[in-house]
């Protein structure tokens, strides 16, 4: 394909047909392909396969790092038993005063004689 030659740019008339011929060519261009169509991803089957192994592994070894290094996050046992005070209240009213309730048995501030109904919970609410 030969390149189009554009004459020059010489009296006043002859800059708006130039520039409406450029605009002219560049639709053209555009509607022959000229721009870039968006390509759409396709994924063979073996693609799926090893992306659904890559999800597992990640998922194993995220697993096994929670076992391995439990403390790493909050959790139950720890709220339960290590934000507890060290010793107990000296009665129920001090440890709902400082937002504790249901204290279990294995806590440090467990107090027999503050489990009333001995279902091993000290200073349970109501």
């Amino acid at each position: 394909m030969q390149p189009i030659q554009m004459p020059p740019l010489e009296g006043s008339g002859r800059v708006d047909d130039d520039a409406r011929l450029q605009f002219r060519l560049y639709q053209a261009w555009q509607r022959q392909g000229g721009m870039r169509r968006r390509r759409h991803i396709v994924l063979s089957p073996i693609d799926v396969v090893l992306i659904v192994c890559l999800t597992l592994c990640l998922f194993a070894i995220a697993l096994g790092l929670d076992r391995m290094y439990p403390m790493a996050r909050p959790s139950l046992h720890h709220a339960l038993h290590q934000d507890l005070p060290r010793r107990p209240f000296p009665d129920c009213e001090a440890a709902h005063t400082a937002g504790v309730f249901s204290i279990p048995r294995g806590s440090p501030a467990y107090a027999p004689e503050q489990d009333g109904n001995g279902n091993g919970l000290a200073c349970e609410p109501g």
